[in-house]
């Protein structure tokens, strides 16, 4: 793993829009095929699946193989699944129900070394290639080039979004709209005008604080709508999505 530069990082720096897609599997192939067909990213998810630490370094590893950025959605602010995560290889992270400043912090705190955070020092790890990279220009390229995402997914988060969006090292925020919508009682109602002028509202703050947004997307279609709007990172459908989708039309084509 190269730890000296990060692709999402890099394309946002030239104002070009981040795409990607979630796994839901633990089959590292689905990871290599995301990378081949020209993903920026793929979103590791550990929040919504049965995984385990063993699975995801090789998911990790498939990323590497196919040249595409490996980010880890965790699933609690916890400092212990932080690390385990970074200690792998993880390029990103997306930690969910961040509500507060404070706990934004704390997710700074879990990702960073001293003198920025507080994260576990090991040289022994896969993300320090076993101790053959680990030193100061390893320490100094985590803290610069690990890209760290918070869920803005409840009211509580919105109410004190200025907050999460003023602390440093939250590199952008990711709005997670099943769960948003749940929080303002609009389950599901995603062309609800409260919940459209909610997200709306949540851009434009993340945009004047010079964060970028990411945001879930069912298809290419609603992704072009979010940019169109200001989401930077597209993070769009899903492995399990997208092949449910692919089976459901295939069945469909053969019984015509």
């Amino acid at each position: 793993m190269n730890l000296m530069n990060n692709k999402i990082s890099a394309l946002l720096a030239e104002k070009k829009t981040v795409k990607g897609s979630f796994v839901f599997t633990m089959e590292p192939a689905h990871v290599e095929i995301m990378g081949y067909a020209g993903m920026d990213f793929v979103l590791i998810d550990t929040e919504h699946s049965p995984s385990t630490a063993t699975e995801v370094v090789q998911l990790v590893r498939a990323a590497e193989i196919a040249g595409v950025e490996p980010v880890i959605r965790v699933s609690a602010n916890n400092p212990e699944l932080i690390l385990q995560a970074l200690d792998i290889g993880a390029k990103g992270l997306l930690v969910p129900r961040i509500n507060t400043g404070a706990a934004a912090r704390a997710v700074v705190r879990s990702a960073k070394y001293s003198p920025l955070g507080e994260r576990g020092m090991a040289g022994i790890v896969r993300a320090a290639q076993y101790g053959f990279a680990f030193g100061e220009e390893y320490i100094l390229a985590a803290n610069k080039n690990i890209f760290i995402m918070v869920q803005v997914e409840e009211m509580e988060a919105v109410r004190n979004l200025a907050d999460i969006l003023a602390v440093d090292g939250i590199d952008a925020i990711f709005i997670g709209p099943a769960d948003l919508a749940q929080s303002m009682g609009l389950t599901g109602q995603f062309d609800h005008p409260d919940f459209c002028s909610t997200v709306a509202a949540i851009i434009s703050q993340a945009q004047k604080a010079g964060k970028p947004v990411s945001m879930f997307f069912p298809d290419a279609a609603t992704a072009k709508e979010g940019e169109k709007a200001g989401v930077q990172i597209l993070t769009v459908s899903g492995d399990t999505i997208l092949f449910a989708e692919a089976i459901k039309k295939l069945m469909q084509d053969l019984k015509k």
